[in-house]
């Protein structure tokens, strides 16, 4: 059962790192979501009014970038883990205090992991 828990968290790792990195190369300037929604505008504007979360987090800083969607990517992966899966990290915990510990200490793991994974997917996969 764990085998298959770990096999599900790593294809989610990939499949958020290659989001996260077909995402980022689709608002730099002239891709498709910048044609579409002006989006470089929209941050540079967001980044004038001060909104420095909307504007790091929407694509001005690659690991902020990197963790919102990550962050994001693990609460779809939570669904999907509990829902189609049927499969958690703490299905043969029976404490309340240890699932609780064993949850946070998962968001904390998957969370570092998938950030870090995801940067480095933007900045390093497939450079020269």
């Amino acid at each position: 059962m764990m085998l298959i828990f770990l096999s599900y968290t790593i294809i989610a790792w990939l499949a958020n790192a290659s989001l996260v990195k077909i995402l980022h190369i689709s608002i730099q300037p002239g891709q498709w979501i910048d044609t579409l929604f002006n989006y470089q505008q929209r941050l540079k504007q967001w980044d004038m009014n001060g909104n420095l979360f909307l504007s790091k987090a929407g694509g001005y800083c690659e690991t902020c970038f990197s963790h919102i969607l990550t962050f994001i990517g693990y609460w779809i992966y939570v669904l999907f883990m509990n829902t189609i899966a049927d499969v958690w990290i703490t299905d043969f915990v029976t404490t309340w205090y240890w699932v609780v510990f064993g949850n946070i200490v998962w968001y904390l793991v998957y969370v570092s992991i998938g950030s870090v994974l995801s940067l480095y997917f933007i900045t390093k996969l497939f450079e020269k």
